[in-house]
């Protein structure tokens, strides 16, 4: 016997398709714009070398530093910086691991990077969907917040394209576009800039924890609707796989989940035993699963990454001018759909707020704009509040609300669409047909555990292509990731420079090939004469000279 009638059926398939529709209209949509994206950002290949591009240009370094030494040396690298040997590894690395992985089976360097990438951002998109959904959002309100997160820009931005194009000598506006990021002019202060362009694009890392955190965010609000108590559980899980994926993420939903469970003890003022008990089955996970991957992943000088900063990066703006720059006309929307939003998603709100008014009052990291790793999740949340209030236009006035709601959108996001449109069309050599080479020569002829010493440029073919750990990479990124590089940059222009120390040193950081660099002589003092009079030559090309210490 049919369980359902044939007029029922049909109305079940139709509600299905509808239901269905959005989120493929969503995954159609981005798989395409980011597929592009990372395709040209992501080691194009052309006559004359690999391109990249934009904001990528930078980080794809790093991250090609540890994926090929992951994949030249196997999964035990991770336990070592390869830019910077004898210390841990205090980043987290799983996104990389499983690229690498991919390389050792046989996929190639670019697939490798584009494919993981792609699926973790096609997966958070349609997370943030059903996260919106399960709020109470409509299909229309759940779509409009995945645009509002993945499009943001401050509406000043538009002013500032506007002037520099009025005020060009000659030049059409695509290319006014083209010479900067109207999401991010430091010049301006602008700082809360569009997350494609410098986050999901350029931090691999924050594709796969943007995911992850999206549906462990549905999670915790699945128990904050139901007293669920299994969905905090699970919740707990899912945050406890993030420290040695995206760490930015953990830190910032861990902040979020202590303050829901103050929210239920002194605003909600729910039984004190009983929300302990509860809230003890989301801890569970995380003193078991996550605490040791933090204790592995902190550096040893992580007690001085936390400051007081009131204000983020306000610099000589006062606080209210440089929000109000910042996040125009969103913060005004943002605080109209709170207005608007049901007590239940109120306080489950307040978390992300605290979690804002935190990120204006504590840096976590050694670089400032790191901070907008943690803000980003008080965006997302405001943008489903958004989604929202749109439905609440539409159905009090559906011509006029929808008027009303596609101007809101707009004005939110025409300065990130300029941004990523910019993103899109943005292509530099990062490798040479030279490099290449010369990384292909090391894979050839040099055993995977050598160490070079190199200068400390970012995209060096040695590291970056070959896999091969370098005694001090890119300052910045030694940096940014807590570690005292002083001592060893010193030693390493002393073993450049040829000195009394430099045989000695070449023996303590256990150096296998020097590797000389044309365009780095002059900045790291290098000797060509001393090693060539000392080691032989095995490798040379017009701008790099390979040399094998002997000990």
């Amino acid at each position: 016997m049919a369980l359902v009638s044939e007029p029922e059926g049909l109305l079940l398939k139709r509600s299905t398709l509808r239901e269905a529709f959005p989120i493929l209209f969503l995954v159609v949509f981005f798989a395409f714009l980011f597929f592009q994206l990372l395709s040209t950002h992501m080691l194009a290949q052309k006559a004359d070398g690999l391109y990249s591009g934009g904001s990528t240009w930078g980080d794809l370094a790093w991250h090609l530093s540890m994926i090929s030494n992951f994949a030249q040396r196997g999964p035990a690298a991770v336990r070592e910086n390869p830019i910077f040997p004898g210390s841990r590894l205090s980043y987290p690395f799983v996104p990389d691991l499983i690229s690498a992985l991919l390389v050792r089976r046989g996929i190639s360097l670019q697939a490798s990077l584009i494919l993981p990438s792609l699926l973790s951002i096609l997966g958070f998109i349609v997370a943030l969907y059903l996260l919106a959904r399960s709020a109470g959002a409509s299909a229309m309100g759940s779509v409009s917040p995945v645009f509002l997160v993945l499009f943001n820009g401050s509406i000043v931005g538009m002013f500032y394209l506007w002037s520099d194009y009025r005020s060009a000598v000659k030049g059409s506006l695509p290319l006014t576009v083209l010479r900067n990021d109207y999401s991010h002019l430091a010049e301006h202060n602008l700082r809360f800039s569009n997350f494609v362009s410098d986050l999901f694009l350029p931090q691999r890392a924050a594709d796969f924890g943007f995911c992850i955190g999206t549906l462990a965010i549905m999670l915790l609000w699945i128990y904050w609707k139901t007293s669920n108590r299994k969905s905090l559980f699970y919740a707990g899980v899912l945050l406890s796989c993030l420290p040695l994926v995206h760490f930015h993420t953990f830190v910032a939903l861990t902040i979020v989940a202590g303050f829901l469970f103050l929210i239920k003890l002194f605003v909600e003022g729910n039984d004190w035993s009983d929300t302990v008990r509860a809230w003890s089955l989301f801890s569970l996970p995380m003193i078991m699963i996550a605490l040791p991957q933090v204790l592995w992943i902190l550096p040893g000088r992580a007690g001085h990454f936390l400051r007081p900063q009131l204000g983020w990066m306000t610099g000589s703006d006062s606080l209210w001018w440089f929000w109000l720059k910042n996040m125009s006309p969103h913060i005004f929307v943002f605080a109209l759909a709170y207005w608007f939003a049901k007590p239940k998603v109120k306080t489950f709100y307040l978390a992300f707020v605290g979690l804002f008014v935190l990120s204006n009052l504590v840096v976590f990291q050694p670089h400032d704009y790191d901070n907008l790793k943690l803000m980003f999740w008080w965006f997302l949340m405001s943008c489903i509040l958004t989604g929202l209030m749109l439905d609440v236009f539409i159905r009090r006035s559906r011509l006029l609300g929808l008027l009303l709601s596609l101007i809101l959108v707009a004005t939110m996001i025409a300065t990130g669409s300029v941004a990523v449109w910019r993103e899109a069309h943005l292509s530099w050599r990062m490798f040479s047909s030279e490099d290449i080479a010369l990384a292909q020569f090391v894979k050839d002829h040099i055993r995977a555990d050598a160490i070079f010493l190199t200068s400390d440029k970012h995209n060096g073919p040695v590291s970056c292509l070959a896999g091969r750990r370098i005694v001090m990479g890119y300052r910045g990124w030694l940096w940014t990731h807590g570690l005292d590089y002083g001592v060893r940059e010193h030693d390493v222009i002393e073993m450049f420079r040829g000195s009394d120390r430099a045989i000695d040193l070449l023996g303590q950081y256990r150096v296998d090939y020097v590797l000389i660099e044309q365009d780095k002589v002059k900045e790291f003092h290098e000797n060509a004469e001393f090693f060539k009079s000392r080691f032989p030559v095995v490798y040379r090309s017009p701008n790099f000279t390979v040399l094998q210490i002997s000990h």
